[in-house]
């Protein structure tokens, strides 16, 4: 089982990294030619601030570091790399993001829209243009192919497990009127199913097939009906026309390139060796 996990950790790595640097190549020169006109007050800072709505806490001394739920770092990781300024992550809270673009202590913020709704890629939010990254996801089951669970209605008062920034799934799972156990991190969750201490797990349906072409979790590649809202992962800068323009070419750069897809497909090999290397025992079914 570990040597058939590691050969296919190796073989995606190998072409990930691969695309990676092409898709680095591509995304650098295509947007630069504006850049430096973009994000005028992270330029004058020397840093780029990005507002998140969840930080995940640093993990005390010694504890197992661990790939988070969100995407929302690598995002932004990569968008100061094409700005060539270091990146700093900060929490904010749903009700302050207009006070704390419009104060300037974030220079953009990542959030979460439904993506049900017709809404543009680019759309103006009052003094604030929303700008789409690509990701769009709802909440997917992951649960034995040998269990008779086959439907939401069925979920009621089973155990469903996800991380603690899975908010689209905490929310499905309550409608159903499942027990809600949050995690830390997926891989925590993933775990929990694995060893049958939760009846379902739930990731975004965007992560669940990469995750699902690991031998390891063949049996557990079943699902349920797919139900809730989809949302859509979006930037929300102030209202400046160079930074919009700049950051409207980066995200048709990256759709052209895959690249989140790309981050995806990593975030599924991360998390399913994390599971690996915190499953100090076998799942209670047999590995």
């Amino acid at each position: 089982m570990y040597v058939a996990l590691q050969a296919l950790l190796v073989v995606l790595s190998l072409s990930t990294v691969s695309s990676a640097h092409a898709a680095d190549s591509r995304t650098a020169a295509a947007p630069s030619a504006a850049s430096s006109d973009a994000f005028p007050r992270a330029r004058a800072r020397g840093t780029l601030i990005v507002g998140v709505p969840y930080l995940a806490p640093e993990p005390v001394a010694g504890a197992k570091i661990r790939t988070p739920e969100r995407l929302d770092g690598v995002m932004a990781d990569r968008l100061g790399q094409a700005l060539g300024l270091p990146v700093k992550l900060v929490q904010i809270d749903a009700t302050q993001r207009a006070s704390a673009l419009s104060q300037g202590n974030v220079d953009v913020l990542i959030a979460d829209r439904s993506a049900d709704d017709g809404q543009p890629a680019i759309a103006e939010i009052g003094d604030a243009t929303a700008i789409s990254t690509g990701y769009i996801a709802r909440p997917k089951a992951v649960i034995r192919g040998d269990t008779r669970l086959r439907d939401w209605k069925d979920a009621k008062g089973l155990t469903v497990c996800m991380s603690t920034a899975a908010f689209p799934a905490q929310a499905l799972a309550q409608q159903w009127g499942a027990t809600v156990r949050p995690y830390r991190v997926p891989s925590d969750a993933l775990v929990a199913v694995r060893e049958g201490s939760c009846d379902i797990g739930l990731v975004d349906d965007i992560a669940w097939t990469p995750l699902m072409k690991f031998p390891e979790w063949k049996k557990f590649s079943a699902t349920l009906s797919e139900q809730g809202p989809r949302t859509e992962r979006v930037w929300i800068i102030p209202n400046d026309a160079a930074t919009q323009t700049w950051l409207t070419a980066a995200m048709s750069q990256w759709r052209r390139d895959g690249i989140i897809q790309a981050m995806v497909n990593k975030w599924a090999r991360d998390v399913a060796f994390d599971v690996y290397l915190d499953q100090e025992v076998p799942d209670c079914h047999g590995g």
